[in-house]
């Protein structure tokens, strides 16, 4: 992995990097660290895509943690960000940038081992899907899908028509083997026979239908509204625990 710390205290720098370090070395792992003393600095010299993930100290001189999370989200949405405080209440503040984790100041070993095992499960989870789209006329191409970008998937005669924030995609692909492809971690919900749902649109569960944050509803069977509603439950619980990064 590489690592990018944030931290204006030589002190809590060099404690975070030992600690990661001593975790690593256990899981055999290898891991890099590019380390700041202040925001400008860093935002000076980053580019997206060169990190697995962010440690940011929230009260640094100059420009804050929070803004400068708001300013690595404009390229990176899911790059996964870990805040460093000695203030608990800033937490909430987190909510906007979509924090994975905080870590209290002073650190404690097994906290930060906690995170790393998320952080380890997150990275494990592939970005996209490839998915072999059906064009007409028994033409077909492989197309990339964001996980993030799917709003739901339904079976309609033995292909999956993928729905996403951009459009539609239809593939050659039974409902199981799409469900296959998921992760089996996370926003993805199976609500009935051929559909599965991503919970991050979900905008509320009725007896029967769900309504989407597009304002879409999609019906499935009453029967299964408990389950469905307790599922949904849980997993807003677990975001709100990871400070809404899922």
């Amino acid at each position: 992995m590489h690592l990018i710390i944030v931290e204006d205290l030589e002190l809590d720098q060099e404690n975070l990097k030992k600690l990661i370090q001593k975790d690593c070395d256990i899981s055999h792992e290898t891991v890099n660290f590019s380390c700041y003393k202040n925001g400008e600095v860093f935002l000076s010299n980053y580019h997206a895509g060169t990190c697995d993930a962010l440690f940011l100290d929230i009260l640094l001189d100059g420009i804050s943690g929070i803004e400068i999370a708001k300013k690595v989200r404009e390229t990176e949405p899911r790059l996964p960000i870990i805040f460093t405080t000695t203030e608990p209440d800033f937490a909430l503040d987190g909510f906007t940038v979509h924090a994975m984790d905080y870590l209290l100041k002073p650190l404690r070993p097994e906290k930060v081992s906690w995170c790393l095992k998320e952080l380890r499960e997150y990275l494990s989870v592939p970005a996209f899907l490839t998915l072999s789209e059906i064009e007409g006329r028994g033409h077909s191409s492989a197309r990339n899908v964001a996980l993030n970008d799917i709003l739901y998937g339904i079976c309609q005669n033995h292909n999956m028509i993928i729905h996403t924030i951009t459009g539609t995609i239809c593939t050659r692909l039974s409902f199981q083997n799409f469900q296959a492809h998921l992760p089996h971690i996370g926003c993805f919900l199976v609500c009935g026979r051929g559909l599965v749902v991503n919970l991050s649109y979900v905008e509320q569960i009725k007896t029967g239908e769900l309504l989407l944050k597009t304002g879409e509803t999609l019906p499935f069977s009453r029967n299964r509204t408990t389950k469905i509603q307790e599922a949904f439950s849980s997993w807003l619980f677990s975001r709100s625990r990871k400070g809404g990064w899922a």
